[in-house]
């Protein structure tokens, strides 16, 4: 709130509020105002004698004393004119502290609350004192502010009634004006039906569109402004010279498990401890006050309290607690007074309306991202404390670290607001004789009214003649053409339709009804189930199919290949165990995780000085939210394969094992300021434990996927398609050792398939098992999207024909029922190797079935080959490069350049990858 620079030698009593104050002793004022002060009293004082009387607007910061000025400015109308004035402020927490001001510093004039006042007999020099809300009720306004009386209670329209018969004139006082007044609100519609014949009104913003707006509305054509520049305040030293924002930039890793809400509340009471040793160093008597503003909420006052007790040491005693959804000003201005105090914690709701120039710190822990509220905030510790005036007289100045108000956000975001209500007040200059203003009405394209205000040299007539009318914007709006079609649009009555000539396809003979020909070569299609094999071949030569039998009595190939499975039944438990205790924990993980468990992670803390927008970052130590931590180490735990709650258990329990010796060592080394118990020591570990969990998720989860592929069951795939099938119309590349004497389609031709095969051909083609009656069965599979080979492949594929050592290989397709299969150690999904070869690693040598993978990203092939299957050994990679194929190392890095006219280079790298091979 707006009070004055108090230069009084005692401070009066602080006055009962929301009580009969008629019958209270008005004291002397002995303040002496600023200079700027006085001229601006001086100044409005005349302007609102004049006549016309204009509206007139004081413009000036928070903590400039607006109250103190325009309760001077009422005593001196006073003393030429018998006003009754109505005094609105915006907020329930500024009433008493109003009255207070009035009853303190304007001896002329008698102060009083709307609600009791309304019902006595006034006189001149009375101030109704109330909300805007107070009397913004529609129901008062739909009935001419005659609808509430009783035996007891004067209606507004009886009050004023009554003060025009008695000769007086009427005031309208609107302080905070940028938040009370508003055209489209109910407190706009009563000033316009009060017609008060003085409006003063107070802000601490510059120019606000509101405010032009509510002028309009209420029929005033023009107004008066005043206004003092921050700059004028700060050299009178009524507000701190700096304002300094505190927010917090915090790494990856520690975003989500950062309690912001604690490390606000420990560095706000840290830079309070250093101001109040700055000050003691000083000789001066001020004992600092921190403010703490949290949420609304039950628990939320005491939470802060707590936790400032119990990390920050603050005694009991020292803390002052305003718990109460709706602020208690007696409450609030008596812990602000009370020297003893420290803290002051109290909710967003009360976050207005009391004075406390002792304090140069605020935490606010919610984000405050309107101006007009930010504003209000900063004003808690805006001011200047008077010992600190004294310590510190002109010209001396005062050191920065005690001219500044502190701002630590417990929200990022919070900045914006706070940054923008310092700029807003930094941009209203100083205009102490005032400047007439001339409302102005401007019409949109779109048709719509603007109101704005310019400065000019002369002085309406009157300010309450109206605003220009709305004939002109009519004329013109009559005056505007009759829209008429878009002249890329034919005349309706010229629009005929168009012959389209020739159809789509240059065929003039062509209708819809024309029907395409038959090839020559169609035969009619088999009807029936096939009952022997002879009868499948001819209904698939018949729908125009091609098949390529298996070849026979190939080395160490049977009906079917070998394949894996994942185990059915897996200790999960002992797995667990075995996988947290041999997870690789560096010495810088664990420390880390140790000092996010004691709050000791440093992050920066962004300092920026709102005023002049210089700014620097300190590196701080942050409170971790162990919660948050909990949660997203429980998230990780809820991620890993065929896990449960015992699992999850035995993870955390054998990792916190792991790191209570770090733990030991970090306490020896920087002991806690708090006392540790066994069991705050094994939360610690706990705590610790959760950040290795965190960090090493994916590890975990790779850890318990190797630990199930190692128990991957070998089994046998279903059997080999015995033909496979392809379009005749187009060809397959004879290949000399593949099992069915082909080179798999290119990608371009098994894209075409659908294209060449009518709609009933397509029942055939299709992977299916015919059952013989004789108990015999047929397999039949298709060269599909699944079995084709891109331009590499097919020339990996031609070196495997023309190599020695090779004794027949296969295309194996993805997720075919007879593929190999092979468990992933880092997945949970199975991979599929795309040959397999039959080699001969030397000459003379038995055949062995091998693996070979072609995938483009190195990065999986680094991690699909952390697991081999017993019964083929070690899959080899190979990837891309450019218009060559490269070997890719264990680690997933490009190893050397397959070539392909040297195939004995190729088994030269399956010969060295032999020793691995363990027959299944």
């Amino acid at each position: 709130m707006n009070t004055p620079d108090t230069q009084t030698t005692t401070m009066p009593a602080a006055q009962p509020k929301f009580q009969a104050t008629l019958d209270l002793t008005v004291r002397a004022s002995t303040h002496q105002p600023e200079q700027f002060q006085a001229e601006l009293m001086n100044n409005i004082t005349k302007a609102l004698l004049r006549t016309p009387s204009p509206p007139c607007l004081l413009r000036a910061p928070t903590g400039s004393g607006k109250t103190f000025v325009m309760g001077q400015v009422l005593q001196r109308v006073g003393a030429q004119r018998n006003v009754l004035w109505f005094w609105f402020v915006p907020f329930v927490t500024l009433v008493g502290q109003t009255l207070d001001s009035l009853l303190q510093h304007a001896s002329g004039l008698s102060p009083v609350l709307f609600s009791q006042g309304r019902n006595q007999d006034l006189g001149a020099g009375t101030v109704l004192i109330s909300t805007a809300q107070g009397v913004a009720r529609a129901q008062w306004r739909t009935k001419g502010y005659d609808a509430d009386a009783d035996d007891d209670v004067r209606t507004l329209a009886a009050l004023v009634a009554r003060a025009r018969a008695k000769g007086l004139q009427i005031g309208l006082v609107v302080d905070e004006a940028h938040i009370g007044l508003d055209k489209s609100t109910e407190f706009g519609k009563f000033a316009h039906w009060l017609q008060a014949d003085y409006m003063l009104m107070a802000t601490a913003t510059p120019k606000d569109q509101r405010l032009t707006d509510f002028l309009a509305h209420a029929g005033y054509s023009g107004q008066e402004h005043f206004s003092v520049s921050r700059d004028d305040v700060v050299k009178a030293r009524l507000n701190k010279q700096y304002i300094e924002a505190v927010v917090y930039s915090l790494g990856t890793t520690m975003q989500q498990v950062t309690d912001l809400r604690r490390t606000v509340l420990r560095q706000a009471w840290a830079r309070n401890v250093l101001i109040g040793q700055r000050l003691q160093r000083a000789g001066i008597a001020c004992t600092p006050l921190l403010l703490v503003q949290v949420a609304n909420g039950e628990r939320t006052v005491d939470e802060a309290a707590e936790e400032l007790m119990r990390q920050c040491n603050v005694p009991l005693e020292a803390i002052g607690k305003h718990s109460a959804d709706e602020p208690d000003p007696v409450l609030m201005a008596a812990i602000a007074n009370d020297t003893t105090k420290q803290v002051l914690i109290f909710k967003q709701s009360a976050g207005t309306g009391f004075d406390a120039p002792r304090a140069f710190v605020l935490a606010s822990t919610k984000p405050v991202n309107d101006a007009d509220f930010a504003m209000q905030f900063i004003g808690r510790v805006m001011r200047v404390a008077r010992q600190v005036r004294e310590g510190f007289p002109k010209p001396q100045p005062i050191p920065a670290e005690l001219n500044t108000a502190y701002v630590y956000l417990g929200n990022a975001q919070a900045q914006a607001g706070f940054e923008a209500a310092v700029q807003a007040t930094s941009a209203v200059k100083s205009q102490l004789e005032g400047q007439t203003e001339k409302l102005m009405t401007r019409h949109t394209v779109a048709g719509g009214v603007v109101y704005t205000n310019r400065p000019t040299a002369d002085q309406p007539l009157s300010y309450s003649m109206g605003l220009p009318g709305t004939q002109a914007a009519a004329q013109v709006q009559a005056s505007e053409a009759t829209p008429t079609s878009p002249a890329w649009l034919p005349p309706a009555s010229d629009a005929t339709p168009q012959p389209w000539g020739q159809d789509l396809f240059g065929d003039p003979h062509w209708t819809l009804d024309t029907q395409a020909a038959e090839p020559a070569q169609k035969r009619s299609p088999r009807i029936g189930k096939p009952r022997t094999r002879s009868e499948v071949l001819e209904a698939l030569t018949e729908n125009r199919l091609k098949a390529f039998h298996r070849k026979g009595n190939l080395p160490s190939l049977a009906a079917a290949l070998k394949s894996e499975e994942k185990p059915s039944l897996v200790d999960l438990s002992a797995i667990s165990l075995q996988v947290a205790q041999s997870l690789e924990i560096s010495s810088t993980l664990a420390l880390t995780a140790v000092n996010a468990a004691l709050n000791r992670v440093r992050q920066k803390e962004l300092h920026k000085e709102l005023t002049e927008g210089t700014s620097y970052a300190e590196d701080i130590q942050v409170v971790t939210d162990r919660a948050a931590l909990a949660r997203e180490a429980m998230a990780a735990l809820e991620e890993l394969p065929h896990a449960e709650e015992e699992d999850y258990r035995i993870i955390v329990q054998a990792i916190s094992a792991r790191l209570k010796p770090t733990l030991d060592a970090a306490l020896e080394a920087a002991p806690s300021q708090v006392a540790l118990s066994e069991q705050d020591l094994v939360r610690l570990s706990r705590d610790a434990a959760h950040w290795v969990i965190r960090d090493c998720a994916q590890e975990l989860r790779e850890a318990i996927f190797q630990a199930i592929a190692d128990q991957a069951k070998q089994v046998d795939a279903q059997p080999l398609p015995d033909v496979m099938i392809f379009p005749e119309d187009l060809a397959l590349e004879a290949s000399s050792k593949n099992i069915y004497g082909v080179l798999p389609p290119s990608t371009e031709d098994a894209q075409d398939v659908e294209t060449v095969l009518f709609m009933d051909e397509r029942n055939w083609w299709t992977d299916q098992v015919f059952a013989f009656d004789d108990g015999s069965t047929f397999s039949v599979g298709r060269y599909d999207g699944w079995v084709k080979l891109n331009t590499l492949e097919q020339a990996f594929a031609r070196a495997l024909d023309e190599a020695d050592f090779v004794h027949w290989w296969h295309r194996n397709p993805d997720k075919k029922p007879y593929s190999v299969r092979v468990v992933r150690a880092e997945h949970d999904h199975y991979f599929y190797p795309d040959f397999v070869v039959c080699v001969s690693h030397e000459a003379g040598e038995a055949p062995m079935q091998r693996l070979l993978e072609t995938k483009e990203s190195t990065k999986d092939a680094a991690r699909k080959s952390q697991h081999f299957p017993a019964a083929y050994g070690k899959v080899l990679f190979l990837t891309p490069d450019g218009n060559r194929l490269r070997w890719v190392n264990d680690d997933g890095s490009l190893g050397e350049v397959v070539k392909l006219t040297e195939p004995q280079a190729i088994q030269a790298k399956l010969k060295a990858s032999r020793a691995l091979y363990a027959k299944g």
